[in-house]
């Protein structure tokens, strides 16, 4: 029988090497006991969260270079220094007993047992005190998810990217998109817990009001689908996604045919279909797990779901949505393994994808037809940049847009939490 730690530094093992494209889901607690099935989920979670942090305390705990360390050993330490780092009332050599177990047996690294168990013990030593409050920037101060710092002992972090969990590429390029002071804000929102947020025209009690109408927040611990399972009429959504979808106001004329491509599964199509009860509305989504669940609402809410690469819409549409693959840079909080995947590279691959999407979106819009494009990113490149590329390439005119910069922090009512992201309502030539 296996424990929540040993699940967890097998995990992480498996995706030591595939850093940074780690997996975005959560792992298989197996057959664990809830307690202990939370528990590696939590440390799993924390690891992705804070891997370069993380990576930073053991490269000065071990003087060897992280990247060296074999995956079993990386994995071990991880999870070791995880808990021992971001975790309460977890007995410190219970933490590295099991991290020296682990290695021994799960790992199968016997040699390594010493190695493990003497890093472990110097981040104990590196610990120092646990404060209310930090400062971003200096070496010794590490912040955590719950508004926490460590006062560390001696310095560790050279800037502020380990500091924080960014690599320095990634901060460097933060930094230039927002400026120094603005970037600051933003790593505190990227380690911090986002609450799950719901969405609906009535909300039950025991949900939370958001400061934004017709939105709340669940209580903490709150299993999301038995939650939704018995209250249907809502659905998980943060403000600014809903944000969009607000824009569709400055349309004059009600469209009458409606396209929602890249449609997930399918909450903006439930929305759309609130919005404009009369109208035909199409969807299409090319991910086929996606795409299954986009079909389960298909009849209830009269939606024609178009397959990819297959015979789509005929006719022409006065409305298409777009809400578009981005880099998930404004919402790092909730998709923390996004952060480490963000880099000119990435955004340039992902920019001719929504060129490409937004092509075949305006190929089947009406003269003086609107095109609603959303992203969750708070990225110049897939926002500003794109909407000039509409405008002067797709001969798009702009109607509205909207631009939010994600807000909340550790110690953040959740009741004020948002989001970063983009819309942008356009209008096709005549």
């Amino acid at each position: 029988m296996q424990d929540a730690r040993s699940v967890a530094s097998a995990s992480i093992a498996k995706t030591f090497k595939r850093f940074p494209e780690l997996d975005p889901s959560s792992i298989d607690a197996g057959d664990l006991e809830p307690r202990d099935a939370s528990l590696a989920r939590a440390i799993d979670h924390s690891v992705r969260r804070r891997w370069l942090t993380l990576a930073a305390m053991i490269e000065h705990a071990s003087n060897r270079p992280f990247v060296t360390l074999e995956p079993t050993v990386g994995a071990s330490l991880l999870v070791g220094t995880s808990q021992l780092l971001l975790f309460d009332r977890l007995p410190d050599h219970a933490i590295i007993d099991c991290a020296v177990e682990w290695t021994r047996h799960g790992g199968k690294r016997p040699r390594a047992t010493g190695f493990v168990n003497a890093v472990l013990r110097k981040v104990v030593k590196l610990r120092g005190s646990l404060e209310e409050t930090g400062e971003l920037g200096n070496e010794k101060h590490l912040p955590r998810s719950d508004g926490s710092w460590w006062h560390l002992t001696e310095d560790v972090f050279k800037s502020v990217a380990p500091q924080v969990g960014f690599s320095k590429k990634v901060w460097a390029r933060i930094e230039k998109q927002l400026g120094a002071q603005i970037a600051q804000t933003f790593a505190l929102n990227a380690i911090a817990e986002p609450p799950l947020i719901v969405t609906g025209e009535t909300l039950p009690q025991s949900v939370t009001p958001h400061e934004t109408p017709k939105f709340g927040v669940l209580p903490s611990g709150v299993e999301i689908q038995p939650f939704l399972k018995e209250s249907p009429q809502l659905h998980v959504q943060d403000p600014t996604s809903g944000v969009s979808l607000t824009l569709l106001r400055s349309i004059e004329q009600t469209p009458h045919r409606i396209l929602d491509l890249c449609a997930g599964r399918g909450t903006k199509t439930k929305q759309l279909r609130a919005l404009f009860p009369d109208a035909m509305i199409g969807a299409t989504e090319p991910n086929d797990a996606r795409r299954a669940s986009l079909q389960e609402i298909a009849k209830e809410f009269d939606v024609t779901v178009y397959a990819p690469n297959k015979e789509g819409p005929t006719e022409p549409f006065d409305l298409v949505v777009a809400d578009v693959p981005c880099s998930n840079s404004g919402v790092f909080a909730r998709r923390p393994e996004a952060k480490y995947r963000y880099d000119e590279k990435h955004i340039t691959s992902l920019v001719e994808l929504q060129q490409t999407i937004i092509r075949d979106g305006v190929a089947v819009l009406n003269p003086n037809g609107h095109f609603l494009y959303a992203t969750c990113s708070i990225d110049r490149e897939e926002n500003g940049s794109q909407i000039a590329w509409m405008q002067s390439k797709r001969k798009l005119s702009l109607v509205d847009q909207s631009a939010t910069l994600p807000s909340g922090a550790p110690t953040s009512d959740p009741a004020t939490w948002h989001d970063g992201g983009f819309a942008a309502l356009l209008q096709r030539k005549a």
